[in-house]
């Protein structure tokens, strides 16, 4: 924050685990849970009074909050305050905070369309779409064949886990990866904490043809740009960035959500599979045989690619950060102008 000069100022904030109570038998609670969420609650009301001192000595017209557990005590010392509040929701699942906080906020922008919100008060809901990374946009296709050595006649695969990998996606990639060479490059970005694991189970395959066509990253950070813009096909979780970049780029795209750890990702596959954006496979069930059988769907369908291209293109939203910008501004002013307004004298 500081290198984009902007202050900065830390607080203290707790994470409620949604676990601590069993789902079927209410009154049981979850004793790894219910220590550590003592412990946030505390936290969190800290929190509340860090962010009443750092709000009075600021004075906001108004406060935007993202949605992590960070802004929950934000977001409760700006309604103790009277400071009119937007949130930001990139999920069509809320989390925790933003539902809370929905009740107080005066307008809640979200990542999709208004439709897809069941939880929210449709009244203040402004679908703005989710912020575009400009080195996303900056990538060339050409440029990124040239920085990972890639062939121009050959379709380009990138499949990703997001951020953290996926053990599930790459135990597939590792058992399909010697077919998937055969008729394509591969971009394949594990996860720093796999990585390790999945080229030590290519090395213990011997002789793969074609192996120089797979290509194999922990992470990749500026290259993401230049992945994406030589991939013809991407392979990923259902997490908005993932979706938000594909949908920008106009990429056709395959999703494998996150069905045990991320209810989140499922609800936003779920979506754009509705409406045709994107294709859909269950992690849990797929086999190296089902991964390659999909991928060829697509790649050898110019009609297939062509139509997913430009349903996910649909929700794209280029200006999302300039809308979500505008829309703060404006909760500001009409704060700030009933503030100002001097108050009328009823007629005598």
């Amino acid at each position: 924050m500081t290198a984009a000069g902007l202050n900065f100022a830390p607080i203290s904030a707790g994470k409620f685990r949604r676990n601590h109570f069993d789902s079927k038998f209410a009154k049981l609670m979850n004793l790894s849970t219910l220590g550590p969420n003592a412990r946030d609650g505390l936290r969190t009301i800290q929190g509340v009074t860090q962010a009443l001192r750092i709000l009075r000595k600021f004075k906001p017209d108004v406060v935007f909050l993202k949605g992590g557990f960070v802004c929950m005590p934000v977001g409760i010392a700006a309604r103790m305050l009277g400071v009119p509040f937007v949130i930001h929701e990139s999920d069509v699942t809320p989390g925790i905070t933003n539902r809370v906080l929905s009740r107080w906020a005066a307008k809640i922008a979200v990542g999709f369309p208004v439709k897809s919100y069941q939880v929210f008060d449709p009244a203040k809901l402004v679908y703005v779409g989710n912020p575009v990374r400009q080195d996303i946009l900056k990538a060339h296709r050409l440029e990124g064949l040239a920085h990972f050595g890639l062939d121009d006649k050959r379709p380009v695969i990138l499949i990703t886990g997001g951020s953290q990998g996926a053990a599930q996606i790459n135990s597939v990639v590792l058992g399909s990866v010697a077919e998937l060479v055969e008729k394509y490059q591969v971009i394949h970005q594990a996860g720093e904490s796999d990585i390790g694991r999945v080229q030590f189970e290519l090395s213990r395959m011997g002789k793969i043809a074609h192996i120089e066509r797979y290509h194999s990253f922990g992470f990749l950070t500026a290259d993401m740009g230049l992945a994406l813009a030589a991939a013809d096909l991407v392979v990923g979780r259902a997490g908005v960035n993932t979706i938000n970049d594909c949908a920008v780029l106009a990429k056709p795209t395959i999703l494998i959500p996150n069905y045990e750890m991320a209810g989140h990702q499922v609800e936003n596959a779920r979506v754009l599979s509705r409406l045709g954006a994107v294709r859909v496979l269950d992690g849990a069930r797929l086999t190296p045989a089902g991964f390659v059988a999909e991928i060829d769907r697509v790649l050898s369908s110019d009609e297939e690619q062509e139509r997913l291209s430009k349903a996910i293109h649909a929700f794209a939203r280029l200006e999302a950060a300039s809308d979500m910008a505008k829309l703060v501004l404006e909760t500001g002013r009409r704060h700030r102008s009933v503030k100002q307004k001097p108050n009328m004298e009823p007629n005598e």
